[in-house]
């Protein structure tokens, strides 16, 4: 019996190879596109129905935080200035130096919003 194959209606490549072009002739064919005529309108009808747009009301935490921090900065520059010790020069400085940035960005940022 050995001598004998053991599947004697085997082709006669090899099942690797075989498999092989079983996979290249698959990747090779272009699938059939097929889109039913009915397809948008099946589409359409299951959209959730549109709603109006909801008004909201602005809010101005911003700009309220800005005037905080102007009139804020504006006491402590009042409070050091009376206050003369050289110390608070520099300090003096960086407070006069926020307080003008802070203004230039509340004016030009309210311009912006017409």
């Amino acid at each position: 019996m050995p001598e004998q194959p053991m599947n004697p209606g085997a082709p006669s490549q090899t099942p690797g190879r075989e498999l092989d072009q079983r996979i290249v002739r698959a990747l090779e064919t272009a699938p059939e596109i097929r889109i039913p005529a009915d397809f948008a309108a099946r589409v359409a009808a299951q959209l959730p129905a549109r709603r109006r747009p909801v008004s909201l009301t602005r809010t101005r935490y911003g700009q309220s935080a800005t005037l905080i921090g102007l009139v804020v900065t504006l006491a402590t520059l009042v409070l050091l200035a009376t206050r003369g010790h050289a110390a608070f020069g520099l300090l003096e400085s960086l407070l006069f130096t926020q307080f003008i940035a802070l203004a230039v960005w509340f004016t030009v940022w309210r311009h912006s919003l017409r």
